[in-house]
């Protein structure tokens, strides 16, 4: 099987000839192990797609949601928003351009894509033409609540779905359409499997029935418009059912899987009940525990998780590096070396 078939039938419920392996968030991994700057990534679309093209292949990354970097997502200098770069690090988000309803006459919907949002477009039509065939690539279409969240401010935007639903009205109206733009813009690059990504969508951040009540209605518009199959809401399964209780709490417990891993089988069971959609079930090794667990306690881990959900469930999870970030050339090599034992790990294991 190619990586993308692997991912296809995982995905399908289907047995794959080996676990699809994903990676959720790799940029400054690529860039400290291949030697790009932050600049490079985010304004070089040759130097970008090489990197992420190398990641992929060389570590067997069989679905790559990749690109990351939230500047890159379409919310940026562009449309208002403002960014802050400190040192060599990505830029932080720091405010929006709506502070009152008199300041929606000045969101707009753009005529094209320009800036970081454009770099991001190429990169995706380059990768794509360079790997789409063999791998699954995933991208993010930024969903409009979390336009809506770098528009207003995030602290804002969160606040105003409890004190100013009223508010929240009046804007998300242009944060469909803007949303719908950038899902355009993505699909019109040839990938096949983006996602809808509410970034913003967690269990400390929003409770399921605010997101269901006031949220999830503009994310349906979005989908509507770019039909369902070519923007699955993923993040949307860290919010269960409407007030469906267990539900949510299958939900929160999948966003901790996502995240974090697991601390037990129980926990485990919990969180596979919900699915994310566009994704295969994850079994997830977090971003501190590639950082600083040794290759032997990472394999340790994996192996009753995949056994309980393969030999006991009849399931086909994703080995998910939910995080592969480095601060060091030297860490990234230590991070890379673990990537390869637990890759090799992946082709042993027995289905």
């Amino acid at each position: 099987m190619t990586p993308k078939d692997r991912t296809a039938a995982a995905m399908k419920g289907n047995k794959p000839d080996r676990l699809p392996i994903m990676a959720a968030n790799s940029n400054t991994f690529i860039c400290k192990y291949y030697g790009l700057s932050v600049n490079e990534f985010l304004t070089d679309a040759d130097k970008c797609t090489t990197g992420n093209i190398h990641f992929t292949e060389e570590f067997g990354i069989d679905y790559n949601l990749c690109i990351n970097g939230y500047i890159l997502y379409g919310c940026g200098p562009e449309i208002g928003c403002q960014w802050k770069q400190a040192g060599n690090d990505f830029p932080g988000f720091v405010s929006g351009p709506l502070e009152t309803e008199q300041d929606l006459e000045k969101i707009q919907v753009p005529e094209k894509p320009s800036g970081y949002f454009e770099h991001y477009l190429k990169v995706i039509t380059q990768l794509n033409q360079a790997l789409g065939d063999r791998y699954h690539l995933s991208v993010s279409i930024l969903g409009p609540f979390a336009v809506a969240c770098f528009l207003r401010g995030i602290q804002n935007a969160l606040l105003d779905t409890v004190m100013n639903p009223g508010f929240v009205k009046k804007y998300m109206d242009i944060c469909v359409d803007i949303s719908i733009y950038l899902g355009r813009s993505i699909l019109d690059t040839g990938l096949d499997h983006p996602i809808l990504n509410e970034i913003f969508l967690t269990p400390q951040m929003i409770r399921p029935d605010t997101f269901h009540e006031i949220i999830a209605p503009y994310d349906l518009k979005v989908q509507d418009a770019l039909g369902p199959q070519n923007a699955p809401n993923s993040l949307s399964a860290f919010m269960g059912r409407p007030k469906d209780k267990d539900s949510q709490k299958s939900g929160a417990a999948l966003f901790k899987a996502f995240f974090s891993g697991t601390d037990s089988l129980d926990e485990l069971k919990q969180a596979a009940g919900n699915r994310l959609p566009g994704m295969p079930i994850p079994v997830a090794i977090s971003g501190p525990a590639l950082d600083s667990a040794s290759s032997e306690d990472l394999i340790a881990y994996l192996i009753p998780r995949l056994d309980f959900l393969v030999k006991e469930q009849g399931l086909y999870p994703s080995i998910l590096l939910s995080s592969v970030q480095a601060d060091s050339p030297e860490k990234a090599k230590a991070i890379a070396d673990k990537i390869q034992k637990i890759k090799a790990f992946r082709d042993e294991y027995a289905l």
